[in-house]
């Protein structure tokens, strides 16, 4: 499958129904083919810099997956989402704010 429209747009942050917390700043999609050979998306989630990783419950992980979930499903995406989570670094926080 390659990542189109459809995805980007599953995966706009402004129409995505996210959990207060963690705050996301970024999802990116990008074709994947998972340990038995099938078409899958690999979702890369990235958290704002100043997360707290202790302090996310797995609630809020749940959450935040089964948003990205329901929203690929309701633009007629049917692979499966690996999604990944992952800390804004330094360089990524001062490219969002220019």
């Amino acid at each position: 499958m390659i990542v189109d429209n459809r995805v980007r747009d599953a995966l706009d942050l402004h129409g995505l129904k996210l959990p207060a917390h963690p705050t996301v700043v970024n999802i990116e999609a990008e074709d994947y083919t998972n340990w038995s050979g099938d078409d899958a998306l690999r979702v890369n989630v990235t958290l704002a810099g100043d997360t707290d990783e202790e302090k996310i419950l797995g609630e809020e992980v749940i959450a935040l997956k089964s948003a990205i979930q329901d929203s690929l499903r309701s633009h007629g995406i049917t692979v499966f989402p690996y999604i990944f989570l992952r800390k804004a670094g330094p360089s990524e926080v001062e490219s969002d704010e220019d």
